[in-house]
């Protein structure tokens, strides 16, 4: 019994150290002007990057999480996440869904309640900074127009 949890405890104490070296990638001012994809959800790349890191993996039907996301249990719940909002479907959303959306975003990362702290504590790269934070509240408290 002993050795099974020493085994259990090595297994989730090694994936706790990985995760922790893990890195978050940074993007550079040139990149916000860049040309928005068709499916993009906003103008600016600094933005989609932002989704993208912090946001797909419940967010999206794209989101393929890593394996160690599996025992947060707020990822457990991302096909309701998706539910609520998925911004795979954002260029379908008419402009009062997306204004309402906008402004749960804010609330949220304002807040502190997105994204959650169970899954950040597993992936950091998910976590944002106090700078990503701004890039987002001032996104979201723009008039909800496409990304086009």
């Amino acid at each position: 019994m002993i050795k099974i949890s020493f085994s259990i405890a090595s297994v989730v104490g090694l994936a706790l150290l990985v995760v922790g070296c893990s890195s978050s990638t940074q993007t550079t001012t040139s990149e916000a002007t860049a040309p928005a994809p068709s499916n993009a959800v906003s103008n600016d790349q600094r933005v989609n990057a932002i989704l993208e890191s912090s946001c797909y993996e419940c967010h999206s039907t794209g989101g393929s999480a890593p394996w160690y996301a599996a025992v947060s249990p707020t990822y457990l719940a991302a096909n309701s996440a998706r539910g609520v909002l998925n911004f795979s479907d954002w260029q379908t959303y008419d402009a009062q869904k997306r204004a309402d959306q906008l402004k749960s975003i804010a609330q949220s990362v304002s807040g502190g309640s997105m994204p959650p702290g169970d899954y950040t504590a597993l992936d950091h790269s998910a976590r944002l900074s106090e700078e990503q934070k701004q890039i987002l509240l001032t996104w979201a408290s723009q008039p909800a127009i496409p990304a086009h």
